[in-house]
């Protein structure tokens, strides 16, 4: 009895190991495929990479299958927040073994941009991408300052009728600095202010007494607010666009870069020292846009993300991103 036992497991043992031996290991199983990156020109690079907005690089690729027939190459390209895209190139009769090409790319977004090649075979089975890939890695060219609170003025409305409740709100606001003062702080950082926030009243029937958010500069022609005594201010001439109504999916899907920021805001008239718009959704509501030029010659764009008020008073909340 002890050698059947034995002897079952010899056998089990054996089986095993020749199970083993015919499965292989996945670091292994695409060792056929071979994908090499050349130096064929000024712009190509052959391994990962550091580049500014607006560079250009050429990624030339041979890839090539030892002992069996590709039918596709794709090009896999993977961004840094998860998207991603692909290329899918048929080859002729004559390229099965071997496929050269070039991937042309221009840096218009900051992060990571991952490019990977592989092959198909002809059941659209994945055949391997030579275990490589290239990173290109674009410098932050643009400045990105979240969720800072913008105070209206002392002036409030209550039943509709605009009332001087005394108390001074941080309503100037900083765009570089991404801040907001108070009159008598900000008239101490008057070179860095770009705009203060007055309201109107909405005069639809729909919303009577809804508060409407809109913004000066400090160089206004005309004071909205006299009450704050600006003239010896030293003015910065930030000049802005009118709101761009639902603009949040452009504000965080296309300005993703200081050329894309810059490309935007000249698409539009940047010319106003000051709003004054009643309607409530229009002017600075949520999901509204502002695109600005500061007097540095720097393009930029503001989020509105709500209107609200906490026990300081009715505030805007914004997102800033400028070119750097």
């Amino acid at each position: 009895m002890k050698i059947l036992k034995y002897l079952s497991f010899l056998l089990v043992m054996l089986a095993f190991n020749s199970c083993k031996k015919e499965a292989e290991s996945i670091f292994t199983m695409f060792k056929d495929i071979e994908v090499t990156f050349h130096n064929k020109s000024e712009y190509s690079i052959t391994e990962d990479a550091v580049l500014n907005d607006g560079d250009s690089v050429h990624i030339h690729y041979t890839i090539t299958s030892a002992n069996e027939d590709m039918y596709r190459v794709v090009v896999d390209t993977t961004i840094g927040t998860g998207n991603y895209g692909e290329r899918i190139i048929n080859l002729k009769e004559n390229e099965r073994r071997s496929y050269s090409g070039v991937i042309k790319h221009k840096m218009m977004r900051d992060g990571k941009v991952t490019f990977r090649v592989y092959a198909m075979n002809i059941f659209n089975e994945y055949m391997g991408d030579g275990y490589t890939n290239i990173t290109v890695d674009g410098r932050p060219s643009y400045t990105h300052l979240p969720n800072r609170k913008v105070y209206a003025s002392r002036v409030n409305f209550a039943g509709g009728v605009a009332m001087d409740d005394n108390i001074d709100r941080r309503s100037f606001f900083s765009l570089r600095r991404a801040e907001a003062f108070d009159y008598q702080s900000g008239k101490t950082n008057s070179k860095d202010i770009d705009f203060g926030i007055h309201l109107l009243r909405d005069t639809r029937p729909a919303h009577l007494n809804r508060a409407s958010f809109n913004l000066y500069s400090i160089n206004t022609p005309t004071n909205p607010l006299p009450v704050y005594d600006i003239s010896d201010w030293e003015k910065r001439n930030t000049m802005f666009s009118a709101p761009i109504k639902s603009a949040g999916t452009i504000f965080s899907q296309q300005l993703v870069s200081s050329s894309a920021i810059e490309a935007r805001a000249k698409a539009v008239n940047i010319n106003l020292l000051q709003t004054n718009i009643t309607e409530w959704d229009a002017a600075l509501g949520p999901g509204n846009l502002v695109y600005f030029l500061t007097p540095e010659g720097k393009y930029g764009a503001m989020l509105v993300n709500q209107t609200t008020s906490d026990n300081e008073g009715p505030y805007i909340s914004v997102s800033v991103k400028y070119q750097n």
